[in-house]
């Protein structure tokens, strides 16, 4: 859920969420060469003058030489209206080639964002890098996309964040899960071992990436949990315990059953699994 108080500015394949008072989409940005030639009304005033536009509903759709400099400029208006940043950008769909220039715009003009989110089936490894290297995230990372097989980041990986979800994350290494220091965190086609995940543990209750909520991390290759707490000192929990676990911002809680119950100073994680042997997901929650 976005916080009530953001509306959406909007091009067919990137987006800005901009402060505002309502959450409404009702201003978009399109290639001018979609129209075909074909000529529209144009703006009369302000710094948009002669951008051509047509009304969709109670959306305002402005056409400019691309996609990207009409959200730039929309973007420039909006921060200087609201005098406000610009909270989150997400790239994605089948044209995200400017994707560059909206981040050296976004960084170059406010420094940080708060949410990012960036989706492309296929990245080369080099604008990964990119990626890693110039943006500045604040609050949520979230990535979806996928390198070459053999992609490994130029330097480790180090985040503060809320919260970071990484999809096709077989390119995390365990000097780069050691590095998130993030309330929660979610790996999907993982590769991490079970070794791995055991010196993140040990890494955890010796008061590693204390922020830690919630860790979830699924894996390609099935993992041993005996080998994951091997040399950690823990409590087994039996299906008959029950405690309640509360989502971030959630209201309901999930029930929790079992676990083995592991401490760092005075709080407790707790690691699930039924199965020792076999399994395809590390799943940790601190209470």
């Amino acid at each position: 859920m976005y916080p009530s108080n953001k509306f959406w500015i909007m091009s067919d394949h990137m987006e800005f969420l901009v402060l505002w008072l309502i959450n409404l989409r009702v201003w978009k940005a399109i290639d001018i060469k979609k129209l075909g030639g074909v000529k529209l009304p144009t703006l009369s005033c302000g710094q948009f003058q002669d951008v051509q536009y047509k009304m969709d509903g109670d959306c305002l759709v402005t056409y400019w030489e691309d996609n990207l400099t009409g959200l730039i400029e929309m973007g420039k208006y909006a921060r200087e209206i609201f005098n406000r940043d610009i909270y989150q950008v997400s790239i994605g769909g089948e044209e995200t080639d400017d994707y560059k220039r909206l981040i050296e715009w976004t960084m170059n003009t406010q420094k940080s964002i708060e949410y990012f989110q960036f989706e492309n089936k296929k990245t080369p490894d080099e604008d990964f890098d990119y990626i890693l290297d110039n943006l500045k995230c604040t609050h949520s990372f979230f990535l979806s996309a996928k390198p070459s097989k053999n992609y490994r980041s130029a330097k480790p990986l180090v985040f503060n964040l809320k919260e970071i979800a990484i999809c096709n994350s077989f390119w995390i290494k365990q000097r780069d899960l050691l590095g998130m220091n993030c309330k929660i965190i979610t790996m999907h086609n993982s590769k991490l071992t079970s070794e791995d995940l055991n010196v993140f543990l040990k890494h955890w209750m010796t008061g590693g990436c204390s922020k830690l909520k919630m860790l979830h991390v699924s894996v390609e290759e099935s993992i041993s949990l005996e080998s994951v707490l091997d040399g950690v000192e823990f409590i087994e929990r039996g299906d008959d315990v029950e405690r309640l676990y509360f989502v971030d911002g959630d209201r309901n809680p999930d029930t929790i059953r079992g676990g083995f119950d592991v401490k760092q100073s005075n709080v407790t994680g707790t690691v699930f699994g039924q199965n020792l042997q076999n399994l395809k997901r590390f799943w940790m929650i601190v209470w």
